[in-house]
């Protein structure tokens, strides 16, 4: 269940369903983990959490039922561009927040948006103030909506100075200021960062994350519960790198002391620097800018291994949320390949077509992704000629990069999967299509024979099993250059065996000199076998 655990599944829970499904079997009924009440029904994907009975809290433990603020920071740049369409969504009953009712949350949400600026002044229309602005935004959303944040809606004001309004700074503010005030309230157990791109992929998705805080009130179980990414490895070479850091669009718990214990150790850890004016956001590394890569690298340097060991079961995966980077989705296909993901966190929803055309054609082809300035030649090329997918792959697959592959023999197999799919590319790009000119040319050629290539080094075994190979139907091609075969078997075009009066070619006394001149014998236009 943390982050280095394996599987990721949450053993922890399971255990837990153990216990309970033998105190059931035991005396009759289920009872929960604290209070001896009945335990909360099974919780389905497409279904509500149903509500939690519970005695009154003892006078010294945290307060029950948990509160869960949804903190929402933004900019005054994205009410318009993303809060204001984001919020819509939640109107539509396939991505309704609960199943209906505060009943079924008991008041336990409470929607909070996070600003930097002053509400009343600044304003996101004609006499309009943010203030007023979200409050209608709060009201288009409906009774149905509304009603499933029994805490209503708040907006809590951040400072962030003029020196770190940019991209490598202002999210890290963002996130240190929206634990720090969200805990000043003094109200919440959980809050739940949830950032203009993050957006819901099925209905309930408020009761599924406070379905995560059930037990948690005293952070025993996570302090983080979020995602790792599951995008294309790709961009930001997660793979090569072993990035499987947690989001920061993750629940946190704020009832523990010993988490700001923590983001005191990683802002030491990680003082400010050319990646980042702020302490703790980034590691100065390539690809680690943000306070969720700095946690993660904290944990995993072996500086820290010590402390490491008393807090990793506090960092957990879920697949409630799923973070996808920039990359493209669809409803259906979350749904199909993420049965339990109820959010979805990914900037590609508002960027414009072009910029995710270019990055899937330059991932599909050469399986990298683009150069910055490579990025904005495609992005102007489809621009000027209006090309679509397969227009850009094409080009693509014509490039210099793409023609010294194929010259190498490591043909791009998506190319080769474009020519195979358009057969008019055929005579357009006869080169990156020639293995499929040749895959066409073979069909119509021995269209109902079986075809045996042979490399033997020596005639013998074909020469015996001739007969029956012709019998059968089959054609057969010899490559044998031994010094004695019968005539019509030998080929002097590997000069392989025959070479050095008929000892053949030996790696000695240098194999690293004999394989590229032997490679590149072989290969030479005027020697290549097809």
């Amino acid at each position: 269940n943390a982050e280095y655990g394996e599987p990721f599944g949450d053993e922890m829970q399971v255990g837990r369903l153990v216990a309970l499904v033998c105190c059931a079997w035991v005396t009759g009924a289920a009872v929960s983990e604290s209070s001896g009440g009945p335990l909360p029904a099974a919780f389905s994907p497409d279904t509500a959490v149903a509500p939690l009975r519970h005695p009154d809290p003892d006078p010294g433990s945290p307060s029950w039922p948990n509160q869960l603020a949804v903190a929402i920071p933004f900019h005054i740049s994205q009410f318009h561009t993303k809060l204001a369409s984001a919020m819509a969504r939640w109107s539509r009953p396939e991505f309704a927040p609960c199943s209906g009712g505060a009943s079924a949350l008991e008041g336990r949400a409470t929607l909070v948006f996070l600003y930097t600026g002053d509400p009343d002044k600044d304003q996101v229309g004609p006499n309009q103030s943010l203030r007023s602005g979200l409050a209608q935004l709060w009201n288009q959303l409906g009774e149905k909506v509304t009603q499933c944040f029994g805490g209503g809606m708040h907006i809590l004001e951040l400072s962030l100075d003029s020196a770190h309004d940019r991209y490598s700074d202002a999210p890290c503010v963002f996130f240190n200021g929206m634990l720090e005030r969200v805990r000043e309230q003094g109200v919440y157990d959980h809050v739940y960062q949830m950032e203009t791109d993050v957006l819901p992929v099925k209905p309930n998705w408020l009761d599924a994350v406070l379905h995560e805080t059930v037990f948690n009130q005293d952070c025993e179980r996570y302090w983080q519960r979020g995602s790792m990414a599951h995008c294309q490895v790709h961009q930001g070479r997660l793979a090569e790198r072993y990035d499987v850091h947690i989001n920061g669009n993750s629940i946190w718990c704020l009832r523990d002391p010993k988490l700001w214990e923590f983001l005191d150790r990683v802002q030491a850890f990680y003082p400010p620097g050319d990646h980042s004016g702020v302490a703790g956001c980034g590691t100065a590394k390539w690809a680690e800018v943000g306070v969720d890569h700095a946690m993660y690298r904290f944990r995993r340097d072996p500086a820290n291994f010590e402390y490491l060991r008393t807090i990793i079961h506090l960092f957990t995966y879920t697949q409630t949320m799923l973070n996808k980077c920039e990359d493209a989705y669809t409803v259906a296909g979350i749904k199909a390949d993420h049965p339990r993901t109820f959010l979805v966190h990914s900037k590609a929803p508002y960027l414009p077509e072009a910029v995710l055309m270019a990055r899937e054609a330059v991932v599909e082809v050469f399986q990298r992704w683009p150069e910055q300035d490579e990025q904005a030649r495609l992005q102007a090329l489809i621009g000027q000629h209006g090309w679509g997918k397969h227009q850009l792959l094409a080009h693509l697959c014509q490039s210099a990069e793409a023609q010294e592959l194929i010259e190498n023999n490591n043909h791009p197999p998506r190319c080769q999967q474009l020519c195979d799919q358009h057969r008019r590319l055929f005579a357009n790009y006869p080169k990156f299509c020639q293995l499929s000119l040749l895959r066409e040319q073979w069909v119509h050629w021995q269209r109902d024979k079986l075809y045996l290539w042979s490399a033997d080094l020596d005639p013998g075994p074909l020469t015996c099993s001739m007969p029956v190979l012709h019998d059968a139907g089959a054609l057969v091609h010899t490559e044998v250059d031994s010094p004695s075969c019968p005539e019509h078997m030998c080929k002097d075009r590997l000069k392989l065996l025959r070479a050095d009066s008929g000892r053949g070619v030996s790696l000695d006394p240098c194999p690293n000199y004999m394989r590229p001149v032997s490679y590149t014998h072989l290969t030479l236009p005027t020697k290549r076998i097809v």
